[in-house]
């Protein structure tokens, strides 16, 4: 009998988490870059984007933030960006005064595999 060990190439998952004036601003639109069909039902049907959410995590916006987002009537996503970061006053608000990062981490998972 043979025993030998097959490792395969670890799978990386990378988050970023922003450290920005709103968060929550940062991790839809982020959504929607990675997702297009994400993209798409954000750009179609908003309220039904937020409700859903991205993979099982839900969007923290208050009453009035969704409001925004939901009447905003962007055919692309830089529109959309654009109309929230100007109706959310994200930059001329905060560019001054705070400094804006991303930070990104990087999680290796490996994984043994034994065949016999």
């Amino acid at each position: 009998m043979t025993t030998s060990t097959l490792r395969k190439s670890p799978p990386i998952i990378i988050s970023a988490q922003a450290k920005a004036p709103h968060p929550q601003v940062a991790r839809l639109l982020a959504a929607a870059v990675v997702n297009k069909k994400f993209k798409q039902l954000l750009l179609s049907n908003p309220i039904q984007a937020l409700d859903i959410g991205y993979q099982g995590e839900k969007f923290l916006f208050t009453r009035n933030e969704r409001e925004l987002i939901f009447s905003i009537q962007a055919k692309s996503l830089s529109e959309l960006a654009g109309q929230l970061i100007s109706s959310l006053g994200i930059c001329s608000a905060y560019s001054d005064q705070h400094e804006t990062k991303t930070e990104i981490r990087r999680v290796f998972k490996t994984h043994e595999y034994i065949s016999q």
